[in-house]
């Protein structure tokens, strides 16, 4: 059976078309193009054409940096005592929230356990439906490093290529690194510009996730951190919120991406008064020249992917698509900031038939009322969401 859909517009990963008709066929996009040059139905198959009560189609969004066992909830240090049961439940329930935002894949970085990576089973095997899953399990971090509530604890290179071998084992389809401290934590824990890793366990991390077929990405706000992932070849930085020159041409010279997860620091920041005053204070500092930071990486031509760190306070997965417009603010063009959470998220991820609507990509489709391109606030509310070809 061929699905045809119709609109006045797309944004198709790249740039924009009017008038189109987008043809799928087993969960896969086989033709878009003009209406009046749609192919017709072969003899003998049947079609049915979908009017879909939308003006404008973008490729699904993708968020690069999501925790599902968090709610966004203001106590995350007792959230993260939660129950594996209760954990398992919340995932449920914010990969559904996260579909419904226009969210059709998700990179989760980060639970304490296989809970995720179990959900993203489950889905692709048709037993409960949500987005694509890409799951990292356990973060590697050090004792009394940031991401212990996360983390599988490695104090050196050897244990570093066991940990990466057990979430490999347990179905991890990414690698997390935490490289530095973070905001999180309370009074444990490193801050935010600390490093954790030496440049020899970094170097052993890379090279056994890469070795075992998977991509690597990690937590870092200290420019030394960023900088010493980027010399080990790490795929992305997350956060990297302490940016300055040097580090930025190491990160570029060796074409790692960014996923800077504004979402997470304004959270904090515009419900300081509820947060403990550790966490403001340590927000405050890798917030004071984070957009700053990315925008000179942006100039200097280092990829940006949306993320969104979602599930820390007052970061809800449902909010994804305000990360465009801090995207925005920050220098990207509205295309390019459409692009980070479509396009190149996907090349982030290594997932080459998400973020664009072309033949031969997954069929994850966000309809909106108006042309993202024109205003990005029209991506805060779908009217419709596809995913694997159907209405989810």
């Amino acid at each position: 059976m061929r699905t045809v859909l119709e609109v006045d517009g797309i944004f198709d990963g790249e740039k924009t078309m009017s008038d189109v008709a987008i043809l799928i066929e087993n969960g896969e996009i086989a033709w878009v193009g003009k209406r009046s040059r749609a192919p017709k139905t072969p003899k003998g198959e049947r079609s049915r054409t979908v009017e879909v009560h939308a003006k404008f189609a973008t490729p699904g969004m993708i968020n690069c940096h999501a925790h599902l066992v968090f709610d966004g909830s203001r106590n995350f240090e007792a959230e993260a005592q939660q129950s594996d049961a209760e954990a398992t439940i919340k995932a449920v329930k914010n990969a559904r929230s996260s579909v419904r935002a226009g969210v059709t894949t998700v990179r989760d970085l980060g639970a304490n356990g296989t809970m995720v990576i179990e959900l993203g089973r489950a889905i692709e095997k048709g037993v409960i439906d949500g987005p694509r899953i890409l799951a990292a399990g356990r973060g590697i971090t050090v004792t009394g490093g940031h991401g212990m509530e996360v983390g599988r604890i490695c104090d050196s290179a050897d244990e570093i290529k066991k940990g990466i071998r057990e979430q490999v084992l347990a179905g991890a389809g990414v690698i997390k690194l935490f490289s530095t401290g973070g905001v999180l934590g309370g009074g444990a824990g490193a801050g935010p510009d600390t490093t954790q890793f030496s440049l020899d366990e970094t170097r052993a991390a890379v090279a056994e996730a890469h070795k075992l077929g998977v991509r690597i990405t990690t937590h870092a706000h200290g420019a030394e951190g960023m900088r010493i992932a980027a010399q080990c070849g790490i795929d992305s930085i997350e956060h990297c919120t302490m940016l300055d020159t040097p580090t930025i041409r190491v990160i570029r010279d060796n074409n790692v991406a960014l996923v800077p997860t504004f979402s997470a620091l304004h959270g904090i920041l515009e419900h300081a008064s509820e947060l403990p005053a550790l966490t403001v204070e340590r927000c405050k500092a890798a917030a004071e020249r984070h957009h700053e930071g990315v925008r000179a990486a942006h100039k200097a031509g280092v990829r940006i992917a949306g993320g969104t760190d979602a599930g820390t306070p007052f970061n809800p997965h449902e909010a994804y698509a305000k990360e465009l417009r801090y995207l925005s603010e920050t220098g990207l063009t509205r295309e390019e900031a459409l692009a980070a959470t479509t396009r190149v998220a996907a090349d982030v991820i290594g997932r080459p038939k998400s973020g664009r609507i072309a033949a031969g990509m997954w069929a994850d489709l966000v309809f909106v009322d108006g042309d993202p391109t024109k205003d990005l606030d029209v991506m805060l509310k779908p009217k419709e969401v596809w995913v694997r070809g159907v209405k989810a």
